[in-house]
């Protein structure tokens, strides 16, 4: 199979944004403004994606060509520039949600289908009212809701649960008591659990589209072999520890623990300028990308190892995109660490990291 390429990446991000109807109170959802270009030097076509960004450059980010890195020692990388400035103060403001009349409550859906205990989910949609108007529940358990307002709500997974997700909205007001809603969502929430901390806030981390993998393969699968995502993932960052994955993505007809791939999604924030030790330590194959630069490159069927590529880096928010896949059943692995200017290497973490802004577009009802 051919190794997942820059158009690859287009593919899944549309995938991405086709799982779901967009957010009609995000016109923006899916719009990469020129991010993802075919022209040959990795500029953007002419006009794409400009019209709407005020801090475009008048030269995009070029691709840089990187071969295998298997067995290949760390190398020196041109600079790479972002064409978004860094998030300063280390929260990203959340995109506005157009509130819906009173009472009647919205349920677009919900984000992720698969995480570990303790992650937040975060419910799409509006018309939830103040704090402890809407109740959430999953297979009949009651879930704790940590942020909540009309056009807003992120619950915390408690427990083990399985099921869909149950809105009940009370639809009290001063002036007078509104029916009662109660929403449920078709799609369903599942527990999983080995394969790293999950995310306790909806404003930091990474998003994924979890796929099937039809047939044995050796390396990444081509864009267009992957299908639909039959569920979704969250994760406070990249620090899967080598291990077995017991339970298995559940949201298919059966838990599936081996021949998947998983595109991670979201963007990694530089404050300092300088010179980073990007590494990848997986099992099966993955592949790193910055704004559509091919970074690392450690594809392939292997037990858990670590490739490397050193670059130097100036401050900015940079598109991240990390694709892996897991072979037979058995270990698995996978760690996003850096190090600067030669320092201790460490996972990067959470707040160093946002999820991608078309988010919704990747919500299941």
């Amino acid at each position: 199979m051919t190794r997942l390429s820059h158009l690859a990446i287009v593919s899944l991000s549309v995938l991405a944004a086709c799982t779901v109807k967009s957010n009609s109170t995000n016109p923006d959802a899916g719009n990469y403004d020129g991010y993802y270009s075919e022209t040959k030097d990795g500029g953007a076509a002419d006009g794409a994606g400009d019209a709407d960004d005020a801090t475009t450059d008048a030269v995009r980010p070029k691709p840089r060509t990187v071969t295998s890195t298997k067995g290949a020692a760390p190398r020196k990388a041109k600079a790479l520039s972002a064409r978004k400035p860094p998030v300063t103060g280390g929260n990203k403001p959340r995109p506005p949600v157009k509130p819906s009349p009173a009472p009647t409550m919205v349920f677009d859906g919900f984000l992720p289908t698969n995480a570990a205990a303790g992650s937040a989910i975060e419910v799409f949609g509006s018309g939830f009212g103040a704090k402890g108007q809407t109740v959430v529940t999953i297979g009949n358990v009651r879930q704790k809701v940590i942020e909540q307002g009309n056009g807003h709500l992120v619950f915390e997974v408690s427990g083990d649960v399985h099921g869909p997700v149950v809105l009940t909205n009370a639809g009290r007001s001063r002036a007078k008591k509104n029916p009662k809603q109660i929403l449920t969502s078709e799609a369903s929430f599942h527990t999983v659990s080995g394969l790293g901390a999950g995310r306790t806030s909806a404003g930091h981390g990474l998003l994924a589209n979890v796929y099937k993998i039809a047939q044995p393969v050796t390396e990444l699968p081509a864009a267009d072999a992957l299908g639909e995502p039959f569920a979704t993932f969250a994760v406070a960052n990249l620090d899967i520890p080598a291990g077995d994955f017991a339970g298995g993505f559940q949201g298919a007809d059966a838990p599936v623990k081996e021949w998947f791939a998983v595109h991670y999604r979201g963007s990694l924030n530089v404050t300092e300028a300088g010179t980073y030790e990007l590494c990848l330590n997986a099992g099966d194959g993955a592949l790193l990308f910055l704004d559509q630069n091919a970074i690392v490159d450690n594809d392939g069927v292997h037990d858990t190892q670590e490739k490397c590529e050193s670059i130097a880096i100036e401050p900015g928010e940079y598109q991240l995109d990390v694709m892996w896949f897991q072979a037979t059943a058995g270990e698995l692995g996978l760690q996003l660490l850096w190090s600067k200017d030669g320092g201790t290497k460490a996972p990067i973490p959470s707040e160093n990291l946002f999820p991608p802004d078309d988010a919704a577009t990747m919500a299941r009802k």
